[in-house]
């Protein structure tokens, strides 16, 4: 209903990209104003950020909209008290946030709302593989390896290379692409310590039921932990020794 009215309103106006932001800015305002209105405790520990359809049996699964609790989480103030959480995932959405003015403040936030020791699992697409795969192949390795979870997808007859194109700037919604040594960086300057690459396996094998993307050919996975990072972290790593 509300993307409809945005077209109506300004179709012929705004680029696609562009509506697509309009739309998407306006539903950031409904769920702040939501938030605003819902107060209690979290049902759960385990919190699932920008989950979409992906959800998680157990956790509180979040997203701008038809999800477990709606919430902007670029409105620079998480609804919760401080130190409820036990562990936050957040898959694929971080590439959409503006590094100074959205990325670290939700950081802080979240580190806010951590018990400490609490863990944060982050995954993003990796500037690195697909910098290496554009080099190596023109982007047909990362084509093929999207067309594993999505048989139909395509780039139109265009060369491989739109892939890049297609997948993270014409939306219009991902500001930026991320390697594990700036994204540490971030990590570092909203006040998380020591955090490691990791894969999806680890995440998989730390939350089992957590629902997969498959998705490690193209992605970075980060963990970072509030504090007490050395013994928390020194465990997950002793653990993947042990499976490996």
């Amino acid at each position: 209903m509300v993307k409809n009215l945005v077209r109506r309103l300004f179709g012929g106006v705004f680029r696609q990209q562009t509506l697509g932001m309009i739309w998407f800015d306006l539903l950031r305002l409904k769920a702040r104003w939501k938030s605003r209105l819902k107060k209690e405790r979290p049902a759960s520990p385990k919190l699932h950020l920008a989950c979409g359809i992906r959800r998680a049996e157990g956790w509180l699964n979040v997203d701008v909209r038809k999800s477990d609790f709606d919430v902007d989480l670029v409105s620079g103030r998480l609804p919760w008290p401080v130190g409820v959480f036990e562990c936050v995932v957040g898959q694929h959405f971080i590439a959409e946030l503006e590094i100074e003015g959205e990325l670290i403040p939700l950081l802080k936030e979240l580190r806010r709302v951590l018990k400490p020791n609490g863990e944060l699992w982050l995954s993003t697409p990796d500037m690195e593989k697909i910098c290496r795969s554009y080099i190596e192949d023109g982007g047909a390795a990362l084509l093929a390896d999207r067309r594993t979870r999505m048989p139909g997808f395509s780039v139109g007859g265009y060369p491989d290379s739109h892939y890049l194109n297609a997948v993270f700037f014409e939306r219009g919604r991902n500001v930026n692409l991320l390697d594990f040594p700036l994204l540490r960086e971030v990590l570092r300057r909203a006040g998380f310590g020591e955090c490691r690459r990791m894969d999806e396996y680890d995440l998989l094998e730390r939350f089992p039921g957590f629902p997969p993307r498959r998705d490690d050919f193209q992605s970075l996975y980060i963990l970072a932990v509030k504090s007490g990072v050395a013994s928390t972290l020194s465990t997950i790593e002793t653990g993947r020794t042990r499976s490996s």
